[in-house]
């Protein structure tokens, strides 16, 4: 059995690990493949370390291959982002069967309600309310939450991980992927829950932790000096970056997610600007949350636009396997890979390595150097190395 994770890993903690002992000890998988997220998430915000270093903690922790979710679909509203995640996984060729952790842990009833989401769709009932919703002025994300808090039962859609074991489900069903299901109790504090609640905590209280105390709290011992080694990137260290791109643009509305009214409330509102974060708080109203305007001032930045986005789309989703590291175990399954795989393997870009993968990598790069005064290797000149894992 090959088990699949879709993950952020913003940072890799002891629920991930957690996760992938799970995996190895309940479900007796004989390898973990990880769709990971690279430079940005999907919340929009840039990750807290470079994807490498997050793909290295994840192997340090019983990982075996760790491989990049593409930045178009990363840093997407939660039905697209696992819908590429599922689709990265069933691309690889190799694995079998699915993994998510959320609050409610019942598979046979993420199963029905995925089946009946799925047939809702077909059917066009749900997009008709979701439709209906967006015309009285709330954003297509927020109008798709409350149609499925419509028809969906509550136990499912009552919290942000059953939400996306729901997206993961009902891909591998509307597309009849032959991939199992299987579903782990979320364990510790809630998903955005600030406060630190012993060796089980989010990786937003984490996060906080290490800005206000500059030590890492509820993460796996085998991590620390990797993390202590690495460069922790603020969500703010791209405001700068940001600040520029935005004054060199007329409007906004080409970008992915943006509409013409947000676009002319980032012009006027735009000698406000003082951070990211809190540019996201000036621009917030009710019918734009925080949490799409990050997302929209993340595509300007990366340059996505809905064409980029279709496109895409279109294309299956999945175009390359992008490598981010793999395990002395998970290197035997490369050969599996190269001869199931639907898409070709990469461990070192191409021209063929879309855009914003690559620009988003230089943003770190240029953030990293910044602070550390020295050069770092770009995606076309770092080495790939195989860790002795």
């Amino acid at each position: 059995m090959v088990v699949g994770i879709v993950a952020e890993y913003n940072p890799f903690h002891n629920g991930h690990k957690l996760q992938i002992e799970y995996a190895k000890n309940v479900l007796g998988a004989d390898a973990i493949v990880i769709a990971m997220s690279g430079s940005f998430t999907q919340r929009g915000e840039i990750a807290c370390f470079d994807k490498y270093t997050r793909a290295q903690a994840a192997l340090k922790c019983g990982a075996d291959i760790v491989l990049e979710i593409p930045t178009i679909f990363a840093t997407s509203s939660a039905r697209e982002f696992a819908s590429a995640g599922v689709q990265l996984l069933a691309s690889s060729g190799i694995v079998d069967t699915l993994l998510f952790s959320g609050e409610c842990a019942d598979k046979d009833l993420f199963i029905k309600e995925s089946k009946k989401l799925v047939e809702l769709e077909n059917s066009g009932e749900i997009n008709n309310e979701i439709n209906t919703l967006v015309a009285s002025g709330i954003s297509y994300a927020t109008a798709r939450a409350k149609a499925l808090k419509t028809f969906l039962a509550e136990d499912i859609i009552s919290s942000p991980n059953n939400i996306l074991g729901i997206e993961y489900c009902r891909y591998i069903i509307a597309n009849n992927l032959d991939m199992d299901i299987a579903v782990m109790k979320r364990q510790g504090n809630e998903y955005n829950d600030l406060s630190l609640s012993g060796e089980l905590s989010s990786a937003t209280a984490i996060r906080e932790h290490y800005k206000l105390n500059k030590e890492y709290f509820a993460v796996p011992e085998e991590v620390i000096d990797l993390y202590n080694d690495s460069c922790f990137i603020k969500a703010n260290d791209i405001s700068a970056l940001l600040h520029y791109k935005l004054l060199s643009c007329k409007s906004f509305d080409k970008y992915l997610d943006c509409t013409k009214d947000l676009s002319d409330r980032i012009i006027n509102k735009l000698n406000e600007f003082e951070t990211y974060t809190q540019f996201c708080e000036v621009l917030k109203t009710k019918n734009f949350e925080y949490s799409r305007i990050s997302r929209v001032l993340c595509h300007i930045l990366l340059e996505i636009t809905n064409e980029d986005f279709k496109t895409a789309k279109e294309a299956g989703y999945i175009s390359y396997l992008r490598m981010l590291g793999f395990s002395k175990k998970g290197s035997k399954y490369l050969g599996k890979i190269k001869d199931k795989g639907e898409c070709p393997l990469i461990t070192a870009p191409t021209d063929d390595i879309s855009y914003p993968d690559i620009l988003s990598s230089d943003i770190v790069r240029i953030i990293q150097t910044q602070k550390n005064k020295a050069a770092i290797p770009n995606e076309y000149t770092r080495k790939f190395e195989l860790k002795n894992i």
